[in-house]
Formats: C-alpha cells, structure tokens, sequence
C-alpha cells in the first residue's frame, strides 16, 4: 500500500482512476505482467540501447506505428493537437487527442489501448484521473509521445465538419532564414520550394525536420537545359532530387498554362502518386491526386493579407476545405504567426495539403 503522499503504483492507478471492465483490467495486468516476465524472451526484439545512432534514426518510426495501431482501433480520432520535442538527432511529434467519449462507447476507449500491446517492447501506456475526465499517455522508451484525453459523456451531439484549411508559402530556396520563419509558426504550414535555387535542399530538409510537408513549386523557368542548350519537359526525378521530401507539385506560371510536358507529366505525377496544386490540368487517371484549387494572397499591406485569409477561411467553412497560397513576405509571415492561433481557438483546423486529398489517393502513398 502506498505511503501518504505517494503515487499509486502505475497499474494500480490504471484500474482505480478508470472504471474498466473487469475483464480489460486483467488483460491490463496481464500485460504488465507479460513486460515483466515475458514468457519468450529470446522472441522479442528489443531496440538499440536508448542514445544510439540506431535508436534515434528509428525512433520516429517507432512512433508512427504506434499511431497506426491507435487509428485501427474501432475509435474516432480527432485531429491531434501537435507539439514538437526533443532536440539535436532526437526530435518527435507529441500529439494530443481529445476526445468526447459516449459511456456506451468506453469499451471502444478500452479497445483502443489494448491495441497497442505487442506494438513495442517499449510501449508503456498509464491513466490518470481528474474532474476533467481520464488522460492516456503512451510512452516510449520513458518519452512521452501520445496523450488520449478522454472526456466520458452521456451522449455526444453531433457536430458540424470543422472547417479545414491548408496554408501554402512560397517560392522558397533562395535565403534559409525565411523557411525559418515560416517552420517557427505554430501550424502545419506547407512549404512551397522552387528546384535548383540555392538553398533548395536545405529548406526542403529543415521542413520534414519541423514535420512540415513541402511541395515543388515550378513556374515554367525551373528546367536545368538539356544537352542541346535548349529547355525542353520538366525532368521530375532532377526536380525532386533537388527538391527531397516532395509530397506534390505545386504550379504557378502565368494564366492558361501547364508544366512542360502536358500529359505525360500529370501521368508521371499520378504514378509516383505526387499531389498537383494549381489551376486545372488534364489528369491521367479519374482516381489521380488533386487538391482544391488555391486562393491567391497577396503579400501587402497586412491588412489586405488578413482579409484575403477571412475569405479563404469563410470557403473553407463552405466547402470543407480550402487552399491559401502565399509569398513570404514579412506581412504574409506576421500575419499568419498571428491567425493560426486564433484559428485553433475558433475551432477551425489548419492542416497539411495532404489532409484535402481523397482518401483513396493517400491510400497508394
């Protein structure tokens, strides 16, 4: 029995602060059992000693197929709430769900937590109670890298889709200190790099490090000469090698026209499964990956940025999702540090251009 003043040991404060079923609260302590004593030891493949190379090259991975076996589950997930930790080689997304429970749903919460078992050796998962409802946090190798909130209702209300918006900055590639800018806004805003510029890898590296996804912003100007000196199709494997990361391509020349290539490169496109921003271009394929078409917004003065974001934002709420393409200009930067706060407080999630693709097109990913 623990002291005055002590915690309950981590098992026991999972059956007391959660009325589970019986039945779960075994599996539970059979589980911490099982991590205990595991019958198999010579079975379990146990990660690299924690501060290895290994280890953190592997440690996002970890992570992910943790998520994975969370969204398997029979439980509607929210929208995390994202922060990065970590630092130097070793840094990670710590998300948050918080999440309206019916009670006649708790077994689906139980279910949801049992799924991670047999995940990862160095899976730990604890539940604490407050007047709030019941929190699960899921750790790994003694770092926290999820958190289930869990709030038990009576009954939910359905609600309204929450209005999503992706937010797009570029041309980028030419100065660093700019990217870093736009990674420090608290948000998942998209960065859009043009290939062969000076410093188009390392904006394009320093975006997946801050789990920001990056497009390839071409103009019709990008083309590296071909050997007769003159520009002919877009090559994408140079494009995209100068460019690591790309999760799609987005197009901004001049009205009417397309990248180089036509058809034959909306097809290379849908083959590689690459996501397409900008006007409408003739598709290879009914199912290839599209994105709704971008609002434009002008990068002076601050005023006019925040009223062009209000206007994407209202179509946003209209459509279920929108697309604001910007430049980075200190107005447009200034503006969005500002606004996506607001807009996470108002309940309007600003997302990832990959989050407005149909579901079928990211399945091929």
């Amino acid at each position: 029995m623990a002291r005055r003043g002590e915690r309950p040991p981590i098992g026991l404060t999972w059956i007391v602060t959660w009325p589970l079923s019986a039945a779960f609260a075994a599996l539970v302590f059979l589980a911490g059992e099982e991590i205990r004593h595991p019958a198999h030891r010579t079975e379990v493949a146990l990660p690299p000693p924690t501060g290895s190379a290994d280890w953190s090259a592997r440690f996002p991975e970890r992570i992910a197929a943790i998520d994975a076996a969370l969204h398997k589950a029979p439980l509607d997930l929210p929208t995390p709430i994202e922060d990065e930790r970590g630092s130097g080689r070793l840094r990670w997304t710590h998300r948050l769900y918080q999440i309206d429970l019916p009670r006649a749903q708790q077994g689906q919460a139980e279910a949801a937590i049992e799924a991670l078992r047999g995940v990862d050796p160095g899976l730990t998962a604890t539940a604490d109670t407050s007047a709030d409802g019941t929190a699960v946090r899921v750790g790994l190798d003694g770092l926290l890298v999820s958190t289930l909130r869990f709030r038990i209702v009576e009954a939910v209300t359905p609600k309204p889709p929450r209005a999503r918006l992706a937010v797009v900055i570029g041309p980028l590639g030419d100065d660093l200190r700019v990217a870093r800018q736009i990674v420090a806004i608290e948000g998942p805003v998209v960065l859009s790099v043009r290939p062969f510029r000076p410093f188009s890898r390392e904006v394009a590296e320093l975006a997946h490090l801050f789990h920001r996804e990056v497009l390839v912003q071409l103009d019709g100007t990008e083309s590296e000469p071909s050997e007769g000196g003159e520009r002919g199709e877009t090559d994408l494997d140079a494009v995209l090698a100068s460019v690591p990361q790309a999760v799609g391509v987005a197009w901004q020349g001049d009205a009417g026209s397309s990248p180089r290539g036509g058809r034959r490169f909306r097809e290379e496109l849908d083959r590689r499964h690459l996501l397409y921003l900008g006007a409408p271009m003739h598709a290879a394929a009914a199912n290839a990956p599209t994105l709704p078409v971008p609002a434009v917004i002008t990068g002076e003065p601050a005023e006019a940025v925040a009223a062009q974001l209000s206007a994407v934002l209202d179509k946003a709420r209209s459509d279920s999702g929108a697309i604001a393409f910007g430049a980075p200009t200190e107005a447009t930067l200034a503006t969005l540090a500002q606004m996506v706060p607001e807009w996470r407080a108002a309940e309007i999630d600003v997302v990832p251009v990959t989050a407005l693709a149909p579901a079928v097109n990211l399945s091929a990913r």
